[in-house]
């Protein structure tokens, strides 16, 4: 018998923090390490894109539905079994898009230029809390280099008076504008304002002020007109980062290029450089790797394919995890991606790209596995056996810890 999700009346009302409690602490960064405590931290999870907006259920007649995009709120039960799904791999932290990016669809936090949905901010307020409650920290992108359901760098040009998309203009030189024209940078600043000094509920903290979420990403594979061109400003990173700096003083910032650029490395604001492999590769994570210690900074695997070991020349997936793991300015690495239950029906969801992993699907078993011995000696240094009992995750996950 699969239960209901179990809402409870003391859950919703704010909570007294504990004094001490490191949840309370942000993550620092000493060179090319973070800390957390003043020891040291690894952020290691997965990629969570759809906690703030999902695109994959559609949700009971008369819920919030967008069917041109099918677009939707995900239900509180999904968003608790991902942190307990987190928790049991041994994770640390998820990287979620649309914590962040929230714009051009009615559902989202920015429907339209200047208008801002306060319905919208729930789903993100419930997973940031549900995150603090399960001790998982979070890294949010603000903004995405495609026109998805949930928006991105598109909106943006749109509104400051550029008629472009993806579809028709993805190497259109115009798309520079977003990063270059001022009335198009001025309106993604004040965006990025109204996100950050939004109050959650459950926490009574602003996104700035709380903890659980340690480092925004300027975006999410971001480009110029040229697919991995890596033409992104220097300027423009050092203004992003200049405002995330001010307005959240002790949150760690972190380039979104796709790929490191050189031209990068001496901005003081960045904390984080970056990159995405498709597919895995030991080599291109050694290059990466020697540009960015060359300039004590810190190094992120943002997003890997977990089940296509064997794919490439020089990696399978368990000697791409031992390489991270050897690699001490490597700070983590978060695999794409991460799906469980349509709480509270507790059938898996499903999505399209074939890189979904579901924790407790059998045919997933040894990639979880693997997955899991990494995550446990990064976080934990910690050393478990190939065929270790996994944790029990129930259906529907626990609301508080």
């Amino acid at each position: 018998m699969k239960l209901a999700f179990p809402f409870t009346a003391s859950l919703l009302a704010l909570p007294a923090f504990a004094h001490g409690d490191v949840r309370d602490l942000p993550v620092t960064r000493s060179g090319s390490s973070l800390l957390l405590d003043g020891k040291p931290w690894k952020a290691v999870g997965a990629n969570v894109y759809w906690l703030g907006l999902d695109e994959n259920v559609t949700p009971p007649a008369g819920e919030p539905y967008y069917a041109a995009t099918k677009a939707s709120y995900p239900t509180k039960g999904r968003t608790t079994e991902i942190m307990a799904v987190i928790k049991a791999l041994g994770g640390t932290m998820i990287r979620s898009h649309t914590l962040g990016v929230s714009t051009g669809n009615p559902l989202s936090l920015m429907p339209a230029k200047g208008q801002v949905n306060e319905k919208a901010f729930e789903a993100i307020d419930w997973a940031v809390w549900q995150a603090r409650q399960y001790r998982i920290r979070l890294l949010v992108p603000l903004t995405d280099n495609f026109d998805y359901y949930h928006g991105g760098k598109f909106d943006f040009l749109r509104w400051g008076g550029f008629n472009l998309s993806r579809d028709r203009d993805e190497k259109n030189p115009a798309v520079q504008n977003f990063y270059t024209n001022a009335t198009v940078v001025k309106g993604f600043k004040g965006y990025i304002r109204i996100l950050l000094t939004h109050v959650n509920p459950y926490t009574n903290l602003t996104y700035a002020a709380d903890p659980t979420i340690f480092a925004y990403e300027t975006g999410n594979e971001l480009t110029g007109p040229v697919w991995k061109d890596q033409d992104v400003p220097v300027e423009w990173v050092s203004e992003i980062g200049r405002l995330i700096k001010e307005l959240a003083p002790e949150k760690l910032f972190v380039d979104g290029t796709y790929g490191v650029n050189k031209s990068h490395l001496a901005i003081k604001e960045v904390d984080i450089y970056s990159n995405h492999h498709y597919p895995i590769s030991i080599s291109t994570l050694k290059a990466d790797l020697s540009l960015v210690t060359s300039a004590n900074k810190s190094y992120f695997a943002g997003e890997y394919g977990w089940n296509r070991a064997g794919s490439t020349a020089d990696a399978d997936l368990a000697s791409w995890l031992k390489e991270i793991e050897k690699s001490p300015a490597v700070i983590g690495d978060t695999f794409w991606s991460l799906f469980g239950h349509n709480v509270p029906d507790c059938n898996f969801v499903e999505h399209g790209d074939g890189l979904t992993m579901q924790y407790g699907n059998p045919s997933h078993a040894a990639q979880i596995q693997l997955v899991r011995q990494h995550f446990l000696q990064m976080s934990q240094g910690t050393a478990i056996s190939a065929d270790a009992a996994l944790p029990l995750v129930s259906c529907p996950a626990p609301t508080s810890m």
